[in-house]
């Protein structure tokens, strides 16, 4: 069964047409970089698969159902959105990872909690601290700890390592695709640096202006680009 697929999807905003005739299908475990310049309407995307923003035409299916017929709150549990810039609610950093908990009607497991922040390099006291008083990179963090203890079955991360050094972003990427191993997540992310891609990805999806110009192997895709170059 196909996990999720988006069926001659367009995206049209303030007379503005953002993506044109989006086709493709996601099998369960897929890992898949989605690559373009800026403005080619990548982050549309993400918004389009997680329900917050609905396609002026096309469906996109997840199980082989609408995913307009889901309940939002629903879908958003399966499907886990991290956007370029975090969102953190309410004030302090414990509320939004027992967030999870309370959905599911289930007492925090801070001995859960506390293996995430371990393995992200995060003090347990950060659980006080407020949101205003974190860095980029720690909101980052907690808002991708959030969304993996909701227990999604998709993960759309939106340049996540963007406001990382080298060392945090190699230690993100490792314990992203050690998270997906252990619960075979399906993964979808935006990057602009190839390397990433093939680091994480086995699939590649490339936009300009609003189209797909590649869907394929990032090995294919790699080569594809190297001959372009030469």
């Amino acid at each position: 069964m196909n996990l999720l697929e988006c069926n001659n999807v367009e995206l049209i905003k303030n007379n503005q047409r953002i993506l044109t005739d989006i086709s493709f299908t996601i099998q369960s475990g897929d890992s898949i970089g989605i690559m373009g310049p800026s403005g080619s309407g990548k982050s549309s995307l993400l918004r389009l698969l997680n329900l917050l923003t609905s396609p002026t035409q096309g469906q996109i299916m997840y199980k082989n159902k609408n995913i307009q017929d889901y309940d939002p709150i629903e879908l958003r549990r399966n499907i886990g959105y991290i956007p370029q810039k975090p969102y953190l609610f309410g004030t302090t950093v414990q509320e939004n990872v027992t967030y999870p908990y309370e959905l599911r009607e289930q007492r925090p497991d801070f001995i859960e909690i506390h293996r995430y922040l371990d393995q992200l390099r995060l003090e347990k006291n950060i659980l006080q601290k407020k949101n205003t008083a974190l860095s980029g990179g720690e909101q980052q963090r907690i808002a991708l700890i959030r969304s993996l203890l909701m227990k999604p079955n998709i993960i759309l991360l939106d340049e996540v390592t963007a406001a990382l050094d080298e060392e945090n972003t190699l230690l993100l990427e490792q314990f992203i695709l050690q998270e997906q191993h252990l619960h075979h997540l399906t993964l979808l992310f935006i990057t602009h640096n190839l390397q990433q891609a093939r680091r994480l990805g086995h699939k590649m999806l490339y936009l300009e202006a609003g189209r797909i110009t590649f869907w394929g192997s990032v090995m294919e895709f790699t080569k594809e680009k190297g001959e372009q170059n030469e």
